[in-house]
C-alpha cells in the first residue's frame, strides 16, 4: 500500500501538467453528473414522496375522447365522490396560475400594533385535503380545517408573517370588498418544490354548500381521490359512467365521452390534457438529460484512458525496471490502477468543491429544484460510487498496456512500438469524443434559436412601454381613482384594466356559449378587458367596431372575437348568445395571447358586467416602464399605503413562460461546452501521446528538411479527418433529435444548413488550435536530441 501510495505521489509530482488536466476534467464531468442528476432526480420522484401516492388519483373528463381536462363542476364533483371504491376525496380550487384567487391574494397582518401587506396565494380545499396529502404539522393540527374561518399556512409563510413568534391563533385579515378576518389553525411543514401540492394559504371549503355560480356548466375545481387499492379504478369508472349517464341524457350539451383517473405521479407527465393548472415536464427532456449525464461522464473517462496512456512512454523504462528487480505484474497493474482511482477520487472531491460554489451564484435560474449538496445526499454519495468505478474501468486498460512491454525491449534496445489495433482504439474512442460533442453544439444551437425565434416573433400586440400591476380586489374596484392619479403623472400616458395579462399564460378561462349551426359546442378563451385595452395593447379590428367606454358596465356584455373564432364556429358580429347574456360587436385579427407552442385558438374579449373587478391595471408609459415605477408606486400608495405594489414589465411575463425552454437550452448549452472542453482535453492527451511515440520520426523528417509548419500539418491532417468523420455520423443524429424538439412547438425556427456548418467550424477550429499548439513544442524541438533520446 505505501508503494502504491509513493508511486501515486511521484506520478502527480512528475506529470503534472497531464495531472492537472485529468483532475479538472474529471472535476467538471462529476459536477455536470451531480447537476444533471438532481434534474433528472427533481423529474423522476414528482410526487412520489406522498404516502400511498400510487393510490391518489385526479380525475379527468374528455369531451372528445381526445384530449382530458382535470377541471372540473361542483356538482359534478359532489355526485362522483359517493361512490363506494373511495376511501377519501377532496376538492381543491387553486386557480392562482390564472392570477385569480377567491380569498386574497392581498391581505394584511398585525404586528405590535402596525399593519403589513402581503401578497399570497389562497386555495379552496375539502377537510380532507390535508389528510390525503398528509400535511405534517409544526403547529395546530389539520383537523383545523373542518371549522370555519381556521387556515393552515406554510412554515416559511408564517417566520414571514409573525418572525419566529407562535402563529396559532393568530389573525390575518384578507382585503377584499369588505375586510375577511380569519384564524391560523395551523401551520404545516413546506411542501418540496417537485409537487403539485403548493405551499398556499388552505381555506376550508363547506361541503354542504355550494357556491351561487357553480352549475354543471361552471367548471373551476380538481378532484382527488384516494382508492381503497390501486385495482379498484376500473370498477370506480364504471359505477362513475352509470352515476352520470342519466343527467348527460338529460342535458346533452354536456358532452361527456370518457372520464379517467391519472395516478398522481404521472400527473407531471402529462401530454394530453388542457386547460390543466398543474406543473407539466417532458419524459423525453428528463431522458435527454440523463443521457447528457451519462456521455459527459464516459467522454471525460475516455480522456482518461487517453491521457493515461500518453504518459506510457515516458514512465514505460521505470515500470519494466521495476519488472526487472522482481516487482510482481499483478502489484505494478494494482499501482498504476490504484493511481487512476486516487486521481478519480481528488476529481470527485474537487467536483463537491463546484458544485457546492454553484449554490452561491445565479446558476439556480436555470435548474429546478436545489442543487444544495445537503439536499441530494443520495446523488452525492451515488457519485463517490460512480468516480470510484470510473477510476477502476479508465485504469485497467493503460494498466495493461504499460505493462505488456519485455523488459529487454525497452532497457536494450532503448525503443518500442504501438500497435495499429491500439492507434485504432485510440482515435475510435477521440471520435466518439467528437460525435458527442458535435450532436450537443447542433442541439444546443437550435434550442437558443428557437427561444431566439420566440423572443422576437411579432405577436400581433404592441407591448412595449407597458408596465403591469396586479392589484387587490378593494384597489380594483376603485378603478378610476387609480386611474386619474396615474394620468396625472408626466410619464403616463394612458391607463387601462384587466382580468390577466394578455400574452402571459396558456391558460385563459373556458366560457360555453351554446353550440354553432352544426350543433358543435361552442368554447371561446376569455380575455375579461376594460373597454380600451384592446385598443391599447394594438389589437386590429377587421369587422365590425371596438368597445365603447359607455358599454363598460353593461348588462349585455359585449364581445371582440378574433378571426379562429368566426371561422371555426360560423360566429358573426351581431350575434347574441343567450346563455351567457352576450353579443358580437367585433371582430379582431389574430395575434398570440397564447404561447408559441401552440396555434391560436378561438378567443374573446368581454365587456361588461363580469361580476368581479379587472385587478391588472395596463400603464402605457412615454418611455422606459422601470422609469415610471416610483411615480405608478406612489400612485396607488395613495390608495393604499399598506399594498405591497410589484410594478413588472411584459418581458417578465415572456421569461416565466418559456422559463422551461430556457433552463433546459441553458442546461444544454453548458454541457454542450463542457463537452467540447474535456473532448479537447482529450484530443491533448492524444497529440501528446503521438508525439512521445513519433519523436524519431519527427527529427528524421527535421533533418531531411522539414518546416515546422510541415509537421504541424503532418498532425493536423489526421484530426481534420477524424473531426469530418464524426460530424458526418452525428449530424444526421443532431437533425432527428432536433426534429423531433420542434415539433412541439407551433410556431418554430427553421433548421437551417448554416447551423450544421457553423458547428462543424466550431468543433474543427478549436481542434486545429490544440493539435497545434501542444504538437509546437514537438515541431520546435532539436532533433538532435531527439535522435539521441531514441
Amino acid at each position: 500500500m505505501n508503494t502504491i501510495l509513493r508511486n501515486f505521489l511521484t506520478t502527480l509530482k512528475r506529470f503534472k501538467t497531464a495531472s492537472a488536466l485529468n483532475i479538472v476534467g474529471l472535476s467538471v464531468a462529476f459536477a455536470a453528473f451531480i447537476v444533471i442528476m438532481t434534474q433528472v432526480d427533481y423529474a423522476r420522484s414528482f410526487d412520489r414522496f406522498h404516502p400511498d401516492a400510487e393510490q391518489i388519483y385526479r380525475v379527468e373528463i374528455s369531451k372528445n375522447n381526445t384530449t382530458y381536462t382535470p377541471i372540473l363542476s361542483r356538482p359534478m364533483i359532489d355526485l362522483l365522490a359517493q361512490a363506494p371504491q373511495i376511501r377519501q376525496s377532496a376538492l381543491l380550487a387553486d386557480l392562482s396560475k390564472l392570477g385569480f384567487s377567491l380569498y386574497g391574494p392581498y391581505l394584511t397582518v398585525g404586528n405590535n400594533g402596525s399593519k403589513t401587506g402581503y401578497k399570497e396565494w389562497t386555495a379552496l380545499v375539502f377537510p380532507e385535503f390535508a389528510e390525503i396529502f398528509d400535511f405534517r404539522m409544526t403547529e395546530g393540527n389539520r383537523d383545523a380545517l373542518r371549522e370555519p374561518n381556521r387556515v393552515l399556512i406554510p412554515q416559511s409563510m408564517a417566520l414571514r408573517f409573525f418572525g419566529g413568534a407562535p402563529a396559532l391563533n393568530r389573525r390575518i385579515t384578507f382585503v377584499n370588498d369588505t375586510a375577511t378576518m380569519m384564524t391560523v389553525g395551523g401551520v404545516y411543514e413546506d411542501f418540496p418544490d417537485n409537487t403539485q401540492i403548493k405551499n398556499r394559504i388552505y381555506i376550508p371549503m363547506d361541503r354542504t354548500r355550494m357556491l351561487e355560480s357553480d352549475s354543471w356548466a361552471n367548471s373551476g375545481y380538481s378532484f382527488y381521490v384516494k382508492l381503497w387499492t390501486p385495482e379498484a379504478s376500473t370498477a370506480l369508472k364504471q359505477e362513475w359512467m352509470s352515476r352520470l349517464r342519466p343527467i348527460l341524457d338529460e342535458n346533452t350539451w354536456m358532452h361527456l365521452d370518457d372520464i379517467r383517473l391519472t395516478a398522481l405521479p404521472d400527473i407531471y407527465y402529462a401530454t394530453d390534457t388542457e386547460f390543466d393548472l398543474a406543473e407539466q415536464g417532458s419524459r423525453t427532456t428528463t431522458a435527454v438529460l440523463a443521457a447528457i449525464g451519462l456521455l459527459i461522464l464516459v467522454v471525460a473517462g475516455i480522456n482518461f484512458v487517453n491521457f493515461s496512456t500518453s504518459l506510457v512512454p515516458m514512465r514505460v523504462k521505470s515500470i519494466n525496471t521495476q519488472k526487472v528487480l522482481g516487482s510482481p505484474l499483478s502489484a505494478l497493474r494494482a499501482a498504476l490502477i490504484g493511481e487512476a482511482v486516487g486521481i478519480a477520487l481528488i476529481a470527485y472531491v474537487l467536483a463537491v468543491f463546484w458544485v457546492y460554489l454553484l449554490n452561491y451564484t445565479s446558476f439556480d435560474q436555470l435548474i429546478s429544484g436545489s442543487i444544495s449538496l445537503e439536499a441530494n445526499l443520495g446523488i452525492v454519495t451515488t457519485t463517490l460510487g460512480v468516480a470510484v468505478a470510473v477510476g477502476l474501468a479508465a485504469g485497467i486498460y493503460p494498466a495493461f498496456y504499460a505493462t505488456s512491454f519485455p523488459p529487454a525491449l525497452v532497457l536494450k534496445k532503448g525503443s518500442f512500438g504501438t500497435s495499429a489495433k491500439g492507434r485504432r482504439l485510440r482515435t475510435a474512442l477521440i471520435g466518439f469524443q467528437y460525435v458527442v460533442s458535435i450532436g450537443l453544439i447542433i442541439a444546443a444551437l437550435f434550442m437558443q434559436m428557437q427561444n431566439d425565434f420566440m423572443r422576437s416573433m411579432k405577436t400581433g400586440l404592441n407591448t412595449e412601454h407597458f408596465a403591469l400591476v396586479q392589484l387587490s380586489q378593494d384597489m380594483a374596484r376603485k378603478a378610476p381613482v387609480i386611474r386619474n392619479r396615474l394620468m396625472e403623472k408626466s410619464s403616463i400616458t394612458d391607463v387601462s384594466f384587466g382580468g390577466s395579462v394578455v400574452g402571459s399564460n396558456d391558460l385563459y378561462p373556458l366560457w360555453g356559449f351554446g353550440e354553432n349551426a352544426e350543433g358543435e359546442p361552442i368554447s371561446l378563451n376569455v380575455i375579461f378587458a376594460d373597454w380600451n385595452l384592446p385598443k391599447l395593447l394594438g389589437a386590429k379590428i377587421i369587422e365590425g367596431r371596438d368597445f365603447l367606454e359607455s358599454e363598460r358596465n353593461a348588462e349585455i356584455r359585449k364581445l371582440l372575437i378574433n378571426e379562429t373564432a368566426c371561422k371555426r364556429y360560423g360566429m358573426r358580429v351581431g350575434q347574441r348568445f343567450e346563455v351567457n347574456n352576450t353579443e358580437i360587436v367585433g371582430v379582431v385579427e389574430d395575434f398570440n395571447f397564447a404561447s408559441l407552442r401552440n396555434t391560436v385558438q378561438p378567443m374573446a374579449f368581454i365587456v361588461g358586467d363580469i361580476g368581479f373587478p379587472l385587478d391588472w391595471v395596463y400603464v402605457k408609459t412615454s418611455g422606459d416602464p422601470y422609469d415610471a415605477a416610483g411615480a405608478i408606486r406612489g400612485a396607488l400608495a395613495g390608495v393604499d399605503p399598506t399594498y405591497p405594489a410589484e410594478v413588472q414589465v411584459y418581458d417578465t411575463f415572456f421569461n416565466k413562460l418559456y422559463m422551461q425552454e430556457r433552463r433546459t437550452t441553458g442546461l444544454v448549452t453548458i454541457f454542450s461546452l463542457l463537452a467540447v472542453v474535456i473532448s479537447l482535453v482529450g484530443v491533448f492527451g492524444l497529440v501528446l501521446f503521438e508525439t512521445q511515440y513519433r519523436r524519431k520520426e519527427i527529427g528524421v523528417r527535421k533533418v531531411m528538411g522539414a518546416t515546422v509548419t510541415e509537421i504541424l500539418n503532418m498532425f493536423n491532417r489526421k484530426f481534420v479527418w477524424i473531426v469530418m468523420v464524426c460530424f458526418v455520423i452525428a449530424a444526421p443524429f443532431a437533425w432527428y433529435g432536433m426534429h423531433e424538439w420542434l415539433t412541439a412547438f407551433a410556431y418554430r425556427t427553421p433548421m437551417h444548413g448554416w447551423v450544421f456548418v457553423l458547428s462543424l467550424a466550431i468543433v474543427m477550429l478549436l481542434t486545429l488550435i490544440t493539435v497545434s499548439v501542444q504538437s509546437l513544442r514537438a515541431a520546435t524541438a532539436n532533433p538532435v536530441d531527439s535522435l539521441k533520446a531514441e
